[in-house]
Order: C-alpha cells, then structure tokens, then sequence
C-alpha cells in the first residue's frame, strides 16, 4: 500500500464521518443551482433625470468610531454627482448622533433592525435612485477620484456591467500598497509599464472568481440594472456574501480593472471579515463545491478545484491562528477527502505545518 492510500485510510478511519455532518449554517446543498429567492428584483426606480449618477451604500453595524472617516472620504469625491445612504443595521452605539452632526443633502441615514451586512446592503440598493450603485464599508476609505474615474470608464464601454479597480489594504502591521499584486490568479496579468485599464471578459473573471476573491466590494462599482438582473445580495449570507455576488455577477457581464488603487481597505481585530471569516470560508467552500458538481466543462471544474484547495487551506491557517489546531486539521481533511487532494491529506495528517509566508487574503 502507498504512503497515501494509507493516510487516506488512517484519516477516513478517525472520523470522517463526523467532518461531514452538516452544520446548521451550513448553505443548502443545492447552491448554485437554486436562484436566491428570498432577495428577488431590487425595487428601486429607474434612475431619472433628477436622480443623481451614483448611488452610495455603506452599512454599518456598531462602527460609529471610524464611520465618520469613511463618509468623509465620499464627501470628498471630485465626481459629486451621487447620493449617499448610510444603512445604520441596528447599531447601539453612538453611530445615529455622529450622523446627525453631518449636515450635507446628499447624505441620507436608513435605519434598520440588525439583520446583516447583505440585508443592509439590499435596503440601501431600494432606496436609492443612481444608474450606478458603488460600495463602502464602513472602516474603509475611497480616494477622491473613484467614481471620477469609474464614471469615465463606464461611458466609454457602455457594455461593461461593473468596474473594479486595485486597493491598499492594511491588516495590523502589514501594509500592501497594490492588493491586486498580492492574488495568485490575477497578478500575472499586471506588469510594469501595462495598460493603465482593462475589459476583462465574462468567463475569464468567473474563471478567476472560482479561484479568488480578486474583487473587494470597496472598489467595485455595478449598474442598478444588472443589480436587478441577478437579483442584489443574498440574505442568506452573514460573511462572504460579496464574493457571491461577485460569481453571478460573473456570468452576466464583461468587468473593467482599472490599475489604479482607488480604495483603501483596513482589516481590524473586529472587521467582519476576521470576525466571520471561519464561517465565511465554510460557505464558500460549500459554494465552490456546488459550483464544481454543476460545471458542464473541464476548465470550470478545474477552477472551482483550485478555488477549494485554496480556500480550504486559508481556513485552516485560521484555525492555526486561532489555536484551533484539530479545527485546522479537520478542514484540510474534509476538503482533501472531496476533492481527492493529497496535499490537504498530508497537511491534516502531519499536523498542519503553518507555512513560513501567506499571500494576503
């Protein structure tokens, strides 16, 4: 017997039965097959002629301390053609006086019972009125000329449905200051001396998606009728729901990059995505997964495999840094079990050896 037919028994023989039990908030099995009913068309009016250019959602949850920085930072905007709607999803902090100090007409507060980041979101796409809807987190930033310079390319490739653009990102100590030359999948296309922007085509950007998350929702711009079209963001989902909007999104349109870092993001210790990102990580694999059965060909198949190799191991490095150490072995093991994937095998096998450097995530 190999070396791996027998990790592979071992591993089988120690529970892997129990991996495989389905969690409560585990995504249903029939993801991406099943439309996303419980989100249907976004009921915003068309925009019109009193409407503004841009709509600009931010939700916040509790994050009245930097909130003020992000809306600031849209205030600023050299386009100022927009209108801003700050969804408050229930906070109980001081989030309602900080806005209520702000007086500028363009911004408007929505209140709401907590309910998640992707409800809040959908509340916000609602109520407002712009042809292209544009998205801020609450703790990040825009420099001012990001929707200057979306607009522009959007007019001049009226059948992109969304644009996108490179990011700084801060996380604690580490600064990188082009996110977009920090992915596996999406680097390789940007060199020195490249074209300053890109149309990228349907299937190449779902291909990559199936990957990575090369999109932050920061530095994305849609138009409200592809919103509609593919139905806004799932409820369903409380992390992660940006990168599956971004895979139906995918598969109705071409995306523009422009090669410039037009928002900045910054990870906190109480930034949604470190909070949520174990179970964030776990639906999306769930996705992945459901993306691979239903693909019709080899290349599909192929990048959703990738895409779960990856993705599995970033969830076991968090586990690791979290000290969950049979937490981390367990992901490897379940995905390596699904994929076949040897090298997730080994990892559980051996104790899950954190690697000496991680790309960002």
């Amino acid at each position: 017997m190999s070396i791996g037919s027998l990790v592979l028994a071992v591993l089988c023989a120690a529970g892997a039965g129990l991996l495989w039990r389905r969690r409560a908030d585990d995504p249903p099995t029939d993801w991406p097959l099943r439309a996303a009913r419980t989100i249907g068309p976004i009921q915003g009016e068309p925009a019109g002629p009193a409407s503004p250019r841009f709509s600009v959602i931010v939700p916040t949850y509790n994050r009245g301390r930097v909130l003020m920085e992000a809306i600031e930072s849209v205030l600023a905007q050299r386009a100022g053609d927009f209108e801003l709607i700050v969804v408050d999803d229930g906070s109980i902090d001081d989030t309602g006086e900080r806005l209520r100090r702000i007086h500028d007409r363009r911004l408007r507060r929505l209140g709401l019972p907590h309910r998640g980041v992707a409800a809040a979101r959908n509340a916000g796409i609602a109520a407002s009125s712009g042809a292209l809807v544009s998205f801020l987190d609450s703790d990040d930033l825009w420099k001012p000329d990001k929707l200057e310079r979306e607009a522009d390319f959007l007019a001049r490739h009226p059948g992109v449905g969304a644009v996108f653009s490179d990011l700084e990102k801060h996380d604690g100590p580490r600064f990188a200051p082009s996110f977009m030359r920090t992915t596996e999948v999406f680097s390789p296309r940007l060199r020195e001396g490249g074209p300053a922007e890109m149309v990228l085509g349907a299937r190449e950007m779902y291909l990559w998606l199936l990957q990575e998350a090369i999109v932050k929702t920061p530095a994305l711009t849609v138009r409200r009728r592809l919103l509609e079209s593919v139905g806004g963001f799932d409820v369903r989902w409380r992390s992660s729901e940006d990168w599956e909007l971004l895979l139906r999104l995918a598969q109705a349109t071409p995306f523009g990059y422009i090669d410039r870092p037009l928002a900045v993001i910054r990870v906190s210790p109480d930034s949604l995505h470190r909070v949520e990102q174990a179970r964030g990580d776990r639906l999306m694999l769930q996705l992945l997964a459901a993306y691979r059965r239903a693909a019709g060909d080899r290349e599909v198949r192929a990048a959703a495999r990738r895409g779960i190799f990856n993705r599995a191991r970033h969830l076991s490095w968090h586990h690791l840094d979290a000290g969950r150490r049979g937490a981390a072995a367990a992901a490897c093991l379940r995905w390596g079990l699904a994929l076949p994937s040897s090298g997730l095998l080994l990892r559980a096998a051996a104790g899950l050896v954190r690697p000496s450097s991680r790309r960002a995530a």
